[in-house]
């Protein structure tokens, strides 16, 4: 009958939000302060593998904030200390309940794989709208993240989430979503 077709399946719906959300306002609104209270939130409750992947130029922007704001620690993993972390323990530099982790889109990239290995609880992309054109086969940064990350609940930073084409905000909620889902 057409009520049991036009009826949504609980099997086959999930809550809007069960993979993340999209900060988009302004630049200066306090995207940052907001998912800093979204971090602390998941700290208090214990759920502490958090990434934070943002350009190279915002990493230490990220760490004074996290510790002067919010007393929550941080890490800003670059190859220098994810060498030595690797090489003195033989672990995931990645792995850590112990900081917040930042790093850039470059480092992300590069080292998803490991990235992809942690059971993130959290995984904050600042400047989001890099992930804008990610359904496009030259975004290489973007499709990387896209496969790396797509089993995580996501929080998505962007004053611009579209410039030129609604195509672009589609990109950004893709990041929302298993990626491969609809």
């Amino acid at each position: 009958s057409w009520h049991s077709r036009a009826e949504p399946r609980p099997c086959t719906t999930r809550p809007p939000l069960s993979m993340g959300a999209i900060l988009a306002d302004e630049v200066g609104l306090g995207k940052t302060i907001e998912a800093a209270l979204v971090i602390s939130q998941h700290w208090a409750e214990r759920k502490r593998h958090i990434l934070i992947i943002s350009p190279a130029t915002l990493r230490k922007q990220w760490s004074v904030e996290l510790e002067d704001k919010f007393y929550l620690p941080s890490i800003i993993l670059e190859k220098k200390l994810f060498n030595q972390i690797l090489n003195n323990t033989y672990k995931n530099p990645f792995d850590t309940t112990n900081n917040i982790v930042i790093c850039s889109y470059p480092f992300a990239r590069k080292n998803i794989e490991h990235i992809s290995r942690v059971d993130w609880d959290l995984v904050v992309i600042d400047e989001a709208h890099a992930l804008r054109n990610v359904y496009r086969n030259n975004n290489k940064t973007g499709l990387a993240l896209k496969l790396g990350l797509q089993r995580f609940k996501k929080l998505l930073l962007t004053a611009t989430p579209l410039q030129n084409d609604i195509k672009e905000l589609y990109g950004c909620t893709r990041a929302l979503t298993r990626w491969g889902d609809s």
